[in-house]
């Protein structure tokens, strides 16, 4: 009996892990794909499944603070969560993970970006 309540407890809490966050205005590590580490901070607000993305410091061309990305959080069949732009195919499968240019870690708090 105590391995069921070991195995459903671990299900619940890597289910909540993978879930969008409530409503709200979060600070994130902003990190760069390309270098694979965490670089700055970035603001981000999030409404129900929609998503705001600010800019951080030392972004080329970008003041801090400045819209960087925005969409609407979509699961991709990788696991990651990934801002998906109405004008971008959701349904599209990537050849790798390194195809999704954007995505969110929401246990690590962290937005990645090419």
């Amino acid at each position: 009996m105590k391995i069921f309540f070991i195995i459903l407890a671990v299900f619940f809490c890597s289910v909540a892990n993978a879930q969008i966050p409530k409503s709200g205005t979060y600070i994130y590590s902003y990190c760069d794909i390309e270098y694979n580490k965490c670089l700055s901070k970035c603001k981000i607000k999030i409404k129900g499944n929609k998503i705001w993305i600010y800019a951080p410091p030392n972004l080329s061309g970008i003041k801090e603070g400045e819209l960087f990305e925005s969409g609407i959080l979509s699961k991709h069949q990788s696991g990651k969560w990934t801002i998906i732009k109405p004008q971008k195919n959701k349904f599209a499968k990537p050849s790798n993970a390194n195809d999704i240019f954007v995505w969110i870690d929401f246990s690590k708090k962290q937005f990645w970006a090419f």
